[in-house]
């Protein structure tokens, strides 16, 4: 993973904490939240699965990416959490970058905005 900046794990670590019902802790590195996330993905997986469905669909993480993780799970037997962690980690950062880059400042209130 390249160096981000903090605060964009900071926004991406309470948007996970927020929609996947996680405690994260408050300097958390990309490690340990992939790691919670993983977690959480294992628990969802075996014991809410429609939840886990909805939550890739809000998350907008490739369904095709993600059913050919759990495909390759099924054939090697390896554990597809952390791989399925990684990618919605990943979606949700290149969402807050694509943010913060086309973000427009210093517009009136009543100007449009497109």
């Amino acid at each position: 993973m390249t160096a981000l900046p903090a605060q964009y794990l900071r926004e991406t670590a309470a948007w996970a904490q927020d929609n996947f019902e996680i405690s994260v802790p408050v300097n958390v590195s990309y490690e340990q939240l992939w790691e919670i996330l993983a977690g959480k993905l294992q628990q969802l997986i075996s014991e809410d699965f429609s939840r886990f469905i909805f939550l890739l669909y809000r998350t907008d993480v490739a369904e095709k990416k993600v059913k050919g993780i759990l495909e390759d799970a099924a054939t090697t037997g390896e554990d597809p959490y952390k791989a399925i962690a990684a990618l919605i980690i990943e979606r949700q950062l290149q969402k807050i970058i694509s943010r913060a880059t086309y973000k427009q400042h210093d517009l009136p209130d009543d100007e449009e905005r497109w």
